[in-house]
């Protein structure tokens, strides 16, 4: 085998950067079909892709298609049932985060991946930026020292979808939208964390609360590591300036920051003494690097036989810090991790 035929699911917008890469980026792999269950949008993005086949169920797609892997881009709370199809059918599988919405159905998932033995990975793409990757490398390499405290920024000029506001759909907005920010700060540190403590508040959608009583659009998530460092997330959406995603990691002989508020281009300087610039305006631009490496280093892990990284222990251990949040929100304290690590 020296190319890895796809079948896609879910036509979103992370779905079509994935497609999009199969298609136009990626020769060692390709895309077979395009599966959603708007059959409709299944058949204008295949057709956007240059693709022939579509369909409204994975089972179709499966049943018809001479495929090697899946890749998942669908909504969270379909997780579970898109992997166990996959797997079922023996075909290798790479799924956007989060896992799942509930730390029960991650384990689930896991059990059918397991059981079937075929490759997977979650789609932390953070991990291959060659930003984040180098500032990784860095620390690993003893540049700073010990590391002492990680802070994650992750903000969103606009809301996400409405169904993420369904906390036992998504895993809520902790999940949706900083699902990355706490896989990297697991990533750095390396260590098992000892307790939680997430504070939230509801500043500018009031008016979801009323459907969704737990709804909070602003967060601030702090972790303590054992024998290790102290960690911070925050995030919000929606914050209107621009998407905001960095990293900053003090050690104790110094200090590294990975991103920034402003995208790549031209600076304007005008005669009133003046410059701006545009800052970034979407995680695909942002992140354009990061998604495709990591997909070409599925494919790489499946056609050479390696263990695919991330693993589903990593998207694991992110819902799993994402439901101990929810419980230290609800009590109004921290919250001890308890069991493996």
């Amino acid at each position: 085998m020296n190319k890895l035929r796809f079948v896609l699911v879910g036509a979103g917008r992370a779905g079509m950067v994935h497609g999009q890469n199969l298609v136009h980026y990626i020769p060692e792999g390709e895309l077979k079909a395009v599966v959603d269950v708007d059959l409709k949008r299944a058949e204008e993005t295949s057709a956007s892709l240059g693709v022939k086949s579509f369909y409204s169920t994975l089972d179709e797609a499966l049943e018809k298609e001479d495929c090697d892997a899946v890749c998942i881009a669908s909504l969270t709370f379909t997780h579970r049932e898109m992997i166990e199809k996959a797997a079922g059918a023996k075909k290798h599988i790479f799924c956007e985060k989060p896992l799942a919405q509930s730390l029960e159905e991650a384990e689930k998932i896991q059990e059918a991946v397991e059981k079937a033995g075929v490759k997977f990975q979650i789609g932390f793409m953070r991990r291959y930026d060659p930003g984040i990757r180098r500032a990784w490398e860095m620390v690993r390499e003893g540049k700073i020292g010990d590391i002492v405290l990680i802070k994650s920024t992750g903000r969103g000029p606009g809301l996400p979808a409405p169904w993420i506001f369904d906390r036992e759909k998504s895993g809520g907005m902790l999940a949706e939208v900083s699902s990355h920010d706490i896989d990297s700060v697991l990533w750095f540190v390396d260590k098992k964390p000892h307790h939680l403590h997430l504070e939230a508040k509801n500043f500018k959608g009031q008016e979801i609360r009323e459907e969704f009583p737990d709804f909070y659009d602003h967060y601030v998530l702090t972790m303590s590591f054992v024998e290790g460092p102290l960690g911070m997330i925050d995030g919000g959406c929606p914050v209107g300036y621009a998407y905001d995603a960095r990293i900053e990691i003090l050690g104790t002989e110094g200090m590294i920051k990975v991103g920034e508020t402003e995208a790549r281009g031209p600076v304007l300087y005008t005669s009133d003494k003046k410059s701006w610039r545009d800052n970034q305006s979407s995680w695909r631009d942002r992140f354009r690097e990061g998604y495709l490496e990591e997909m070409k280093s599925f494919i790489r892990s499946v056609l050479e036989d390696q263990n695919p990284s991330p693993s589903i222990i990593d998207g694991k251990r992110v819902v799993k810090v994402v439901e101990l949040a929810h419980k230290s929100l609800g009590q109004q304290s921290p919250v001890l991790w308890e069991g493996e690590w």
